[in-house]
């Protein structure tokens, strides 16, 4: 009887061959998952964007719709608008239950980045020349009347100026030609920049 001598290259793998065999396999799971998490990690970046360009895209619609809104100084016989250090505010037309009505809109920057403010929807001339005077007085300092409608702390500072025209034919002041706006975006090189000129947008 003739026994066959058993190589260990045919009883099997080895220990070793084992082993690198579990190395291997465990490198290519750990590539495949550090790539899934890489995919998920850009898909949720993505997502995240996406949501932030859409408020963005809210406040300069916003700020649209508010200078195409904004109240000749003519009809209040003072300044229809205020520039602050921090603030800029003006009065706008609000049509409410198909009436006409004033509110005063502001744009700030505070500790939480950001804010639109407004007051509530007034038909009397004297009530909103009440709260307009205020503002006018110190356009820094917020009223308790005012309401924040819109906040984005990614915004961390406001540059606002006003543009007039000369006075017209009978007036002794200049009138309000729009606003220049730039918003700068935390972590971001270049601000937004937006212009509107009184009863319309750029």
């Amino acid at each position: 009887m003739n026994d066959k001598v058993t190589t260990p290259s045919e009883a099997g793998f080895t220990l070793i061959e084992v082993l690198v065999a579990l190395i291997v396999i465990s490198i290519v799971g750990l590539m495949a998952w550090r790539g899934m998490d890489a995919m998920m990690r850009g898909q949720e970046n993505i997502e995240s964007r996406a949501k932030q360009d859409a408020v963005y895209i809210q406040l300069i619609r916003q700020f649209e719709r508010d200078c195409q809104e904004i109240m000749p100084s003519s009809t209040l016989d003072i300044p229809s608008y205020s520039v602050g250090e921090k603030n800029i505010w003006w009065v706008r037309r609000y049509e409410q239950a198909n009436q006409i009505h004033w509110v005063i809109v502001g744009y700030g920057i505070s500790a939480n980045g950001l804010r639109r403010l407004i007051s509530r929807p007034l038909a009397n001339k004297t009530e909103i020349l009440g709260l307009w005077q205020a503002v006018l007085r110190d356009p820094d300092l917020v009223s308790s009347n005012m309401k924040t409608s819109l906040e984005i702390p990614e915004i961390i500072y406001q540059e606002a100026n006003a543009t007039s025209n000369a006075p017209g034919q009978g007036s002794i002041s200049a009138q309000l030609a729009g606003f220049n706006m730039r918003w700068g975006i935390k972590n971001i090189t270049f601000p937004i920049s937006r212009s509107c000129l009184a009863g319309t947008s750029l």
